[in-house]
């Protein structure tokens, strides 16, 4: 693991496998070892991927402030210039795909693709509540059933309310007793530290509010947006909103909804992703600027045999 001292923080990251560059981007009380679950050791033979910690997560450092996504694109920025990565992809999920959007629309002509993964846009969809969730996984009905002490109506942002409810339990010895599912700081190496850190950050910090802002790229920003874009949500996820607003925006992108899938569904089915993105990533494509959104041409560069 190598670390860069950037924007008053230092940023953990790592890369490893040999090809071109490829990033990628986790999300909220994660860290990137959540890529190790699937997607990463299924494209190190053909990628040299660079996997980092957000700021706050994993064994980056942890500021007072600087925890929105505007922020979190300029601590991206100081990392590829630091690797010398002048342009690649982006993979995102989640918070981390309005990272990697926000560091789009500063910086479009380092993304060559970009790839969002049930991305969650606050711009876009700013408030989340238990109403609108038309799905609840089998962790969070047991959450919902059992945290009585939560007034779940009255969360705004019901996500990262889950998060942090889960954290408590797992500090307090409370298993989860559904299997076959993904469950944030489950019974793991690590995971009792990590749920200690994620509240910290919560409680010490300005990163929930942060993380709850409605700033960052306006509409018309992102429609502005001119490379290949790839959005993937669950059948199940809470943050499709986020990704119907950006299929109106974005009409030249490529929207996919992954079958009796959830928010975690990177982690559950990388293999499902990887079949998407495999002829996403082989595909570069600046759009011409004279032609319109929904019929630019792609040049296929495949590094995959």
């Amino acid at each position: 693991m190598a670390s860069l001292e950037t924007n008053g923080t230092r940023i953990a990251y790592q890369q490893f496998g040999e090809g071109p560059d490829l990033i990628f981007v986790h999300g909220l009380a994660a860290n990137r070892a959540f890529w190790f679950t699937g997607l990463a050791p299924l494209l190190r033979d053909h990628f040299r991927l660079t996997l980092y910690d957000l700021r706050g997560h994993g064994y980056s450092a942890t500021p007072e402030t600087g925890y929105s996504s505007s922020n979190q694109a300029d601590d991206l920025a100081s990392l590829l210039d630091h690797l010398g990565i002048d342009k690649a992809p982006i993979v995102a999920h989640s918070f981390g795909g309005a990272v990697a959007l926000e560091f789009a629309v500063k910086h479009p002509n380092r993304v060559t693709q970009l790839a969002l993964l049930d991305a969650k846009i606050n711009r876009l969809q700013p408030t989340l509540k238990l109403s609108d969730c038309a799905h609840l996984t089998p962790f969070e009905q047991e959450l919902v059933a059992e945290a009585t002490d939560i007034d779940w109506e009255a969360e705004d942002q019901i996500g990262l309310k889950f998060l942090e409810a889960v954290a408590e339990r797992r500090l307090a010895g409370i298993q989860t007793q559904v299997k076959n599912d993904f469950v944030p700081f489950a019974d793991q190496r690590g995971s009792g530290r990590d749920a200690k850190h994620w509240l910290k950050l919560l409680r010490e910090t300005t990163a929930k509010a942060e993380f709850l802002s409605t700033s960052g790229a306006s509409p018309e920003q992102i429609a502005e947006l001119t490379m290949p874009v790839l959005l993937m949500y669950g059948e199940y996820s809470r943050v499709r909103k986020s990704g119907d607003r950006l299929r109106e925006l974005l009409p030249h992108c490529t929207y996919e909804c992954v079958p009796n899938a959830g928010h975690f569904f990177p982690a559950r089915a990388p293999r499902v992703v990887l079949q998407s993105l495999k002829p996403f990533l082989g595909e570069s494509t600046p759009a011409d600027e004279a032609s319109s959104p929904a019929s630019h041409t792609r040049i296929a560069t495949s590094p995959f045999p």
